[in-house]
């Protein structure tokens, strides 16, 4: 990947966190006691812009090859953040928006 490559990447997953830190929100906005369930994929956003695409990480002096494996774990630790929201959002429908979680 090029420098040019590796900055249109930091751009896409810059913006895909912003739309699913939304999604959780919205989520978060209709649900009980499932909301605390929805933790992970905060806490996996948050590793996301701030530890992977962090300004001061990111300005770490390392070839373009070695920015794009750094973003490629990023995207990773993104995905799981959605199937995490996925998850929870699959619960809400199949037992209610205001169903309750017992024993957590």
């Amino acid at each position: 990947m090029t420098k040019e490559d590796n900055e249109r990447y930091i751009e896409a997953l810059r913006a895909k966190s912003r739309e699913e830190r939304a999604r959780v929100a919205e989520l978060k906005a209709k649900l009980g006691d499932l909301k605390q369930l929805l933790e992970p994929a905060s806490s996996q956003l948050d590793d996301v812009d701030q530890f992977f695409l962090g300004a001061e990480i990111l300005s770490q002096p390392r070839t373009p090859e070695e920015l794009a494996q750094w973003l490629r774990h990023a995207d990773v630790v993104f995905k799981r953040a959605v199937a995490a929201t996925e998850y929870v959002e699959g619960l809400a429908k199949k037992h209610g928006y205001d169903a309750r979680v017992i024993g957590g």
